[in-house]
């Protein structure tokens, strides 16, 4: 996404001075290398659909690029060493506007980043991690929703009432497109192994019903259950791993922060 961002307006840059060394006017210089960029992305648009904010903000700063190289570019030889205080006005608002673009496209995709919000806000109940701060989608509160609601309730009163350890080792650090193995340890309400299990973890993105993987884990070790795990997008991620053993099943969730490969 920062690469479209970013990448947009430093080809509408380039493009600009490219016009200008050719002799191209301003007025065609400004129009001409800020629709190509629009006319691209949108292309690009078509066929993998981001939302129609993240198109606003490309558009936003495409055209706001393009709008200030004109205003700048309509300046004669004998202003260029002072600046009126109008287009000056015009800059300072337009580079807000790229920073503030910038910051709500992350806190969208990923939350908060985690340093900032174990600053200024309260940690999650019953938990010493930082609230989680993604967006989550888009959540139903119909009549369905209501009867979800109480679903969890149920199975969450009776995944405590089975007495089962289950530890997750493997999620805290990963990295995009990189392969990571994931070990969930189990035991009983009497402590002993939880062997024989049925084991799977789906991920998806926070709010999203439909995960976009779900591995099977199998059990190398007494109540160890393995798998490998590849995640292709950064951001925040939610794996939801259920073990079933006979009638009883027990589910526990974790958060994925994947950071960008480097």
């Amino acid at each position: 996404m920062f690469e479209t961002l970013f990448g947009g307006a430093l080809t509408i840059i380039v493009l600009y001075y490219l016009l200008r060394a050719f002799g191209v006017g301003n007025y065609w210089r400004g129009v001409i290398s800020g629709i190509v960029p629009v006319i691209g992305y949108l292309g690009m648009s078509a066929s993998n659909w981001p939302g129609g904010d993240v198109i606003s903000m490309h558009l936003a700063v495409y055209l706001a690029t393009a709008t200030v190289l004109t205003v700048v570019g309509a300046r004669k030889r004998g202003e260029m060493k002072r600046l009126h205080w109008g287009p000056k006005v015009i800059i300072i608002f337009f580079l807000a506007l790229f920073v503030i673009d910038g910051s709500l496209l992350v806190v969208s995709g990923q939350g908060v980043p985690q340093a900032v919000a174990k600053w200024i806000l309260p940690p999650a109940k019953k938990t010493d991690h930082a609230a989680h701060t993604a967006f989550s989608g888009v959540v139903p509160h119909g009549e369905e929703a209501a009867r979800s609601i109480s679903q969890f309730r149920a199975s969450t009163d009776k995944q405590n009432r089975l007495g089962w350890k289950v530890s997750v080792a493997g999620l805290g650090k990963i990295v995009q497109g990189r392969q990571a193995g994931v070990a969930v340890t189990s035991s009983g309400a009497d402590g002993q192994p939880l062997r024989g299990a049925a084991a799977a973890m789906a991920v998806s993105r926070p709010g999203m019903a439909k995960p976009e993987q779900i591995l099977d884990l199998v059990e190398t070790d007494p109540g160890v259950y393995r798998t490998q795990i590849t995640v292709e997008r950064p951001g925040v991620w939610l794996a939801a791993i259920r073990l079933q053993h006979g009638r009883d099943r027990y589910e526990v969730q974790q958060q994925l922060d994947v950071s960008a490969a480097q």
